[in-house]
């Protein structure tokens, strides 16, 4: 067996609709398919949406309580960025809580990284993470 790479993220929701207009209208993501699956559980209500490299699954499940109402075991999805002081800007334009409120940096993982989280519209917690050299950039202000 040869592990070739990472194949989709997926992500249960609560409304496959509201997720959709989240990822593509807020976070840029192209819509790549979208139907209902027959899955042993029920009929499931299904999109695929990626951008770059990236690929989510939004799945609406046949029982919503398994919809975790905190983080579970996977704890948020990880979004790689460039130039995320605008991303920031444009997040907080919309109205996007983001928590902390400002962009931290974490100096001592890998070479450097800056980082702030925001919620989908089921709870998923997604974090924006720009990669920078800490050897030779400054941290940005708090």
């Amino acid at each position: 067996m040869t592990i070739e790479g990472l194949h989709h993220i997926g992500i249960y929701t609560k409304s496959v609709d509201e997720s959709l207009a989240f990822y593509m209208e807020v976070l840029e993501f192209q819509k790549q398919w979208r139907g209902i699956v027959d899955h042993p559980t029920g009929k499931l209500d299904v999109a695929v949406i990626s951008i770059g490299d990236c690929t989510i699954e939004l799945v609406r499940p046949a029982d919503l309580s398994v919809i975790a109402s905190k983080a579970g075991p996977v704890q948020h999805v990880a979004l790689k960025v460039s130039h995320i002081d605008a991303h920031v800007k444009k997040l907080k334009k919309r109205g996007i809580e983001l928590h902390p409120a400002k962009i931290e940096s974490l100096p001592t993982l890998l070479n450097g990284v800056k980082h702030i989280f925001l919620y989908g519209p089921s709870g998923e917690r997604i974090e924006l993470a720009e990669e920078y050299n800490a050897r030779s950039e400054p941290a940005p202000p708090k």
